[in-house]
């Protein structure tokens, strides 16, 4: 994909009163930058958890659908890119989804819609919906 044309990279704002979690206590304050790389797209996010501490995570690479190790960890984490509008991130241990994440670019171009699709403890699944608004 031509990363002129590609409508993930910028800055993204959570817009708090969107949140429809189904399951755990979501943090209300989020930005998300998401960078053109050489072999992908870098995911930068800095938000604050339900308590308020900071977090501050980056990750990244290619958008092949093919497992790439997480360094320092046992964990591997899945790019996918399924078209100009959605991708998904996938993070495994020992074989088993421990987390998936889905971003979609909606028609307004302007807004982007994350979902955390997992597992409750009991294993019922949930989903947990938030948007993200460009700011850059």
């Amino acid at each position: 994909m031509n990363f002129e044309s590609d409508p993930f990279p910028g800055a993204w704002e959570l817009d708090p009163t969107t949140l429809d979690y189904q399951h755990g206590r979501p943090g209300r304050r989020a930005v998300y930058r998401i960078e053109p790389a050489t072999d992908g797209l870098t995911f930068i996010l800095d938000a604050d958890d339900a308590d308020g501490k900071q977090l501050n995570f980056t990750y990244g690479g290619p958008l092949d659908g093919r497992g790439q190790p997480v360094a320092g960890t046992d964990a591997v984490l899945i790019l996918t890119r399924f078209d100009e509008n959605n991708i998904e991130s996938t993070l495994k241990r020992g074989g088993k989804i421990v987390d998936r994440w889905t971003r979609e670019i909606l028609p307004d171009r302007n807004t982007m819609r994350i979902i955390q699709h997992g597992f409750k403890p009991d294993g019922t699944p949930f989903r947990n919906t938030s948007l993200y608004r460009r700011t850059k």
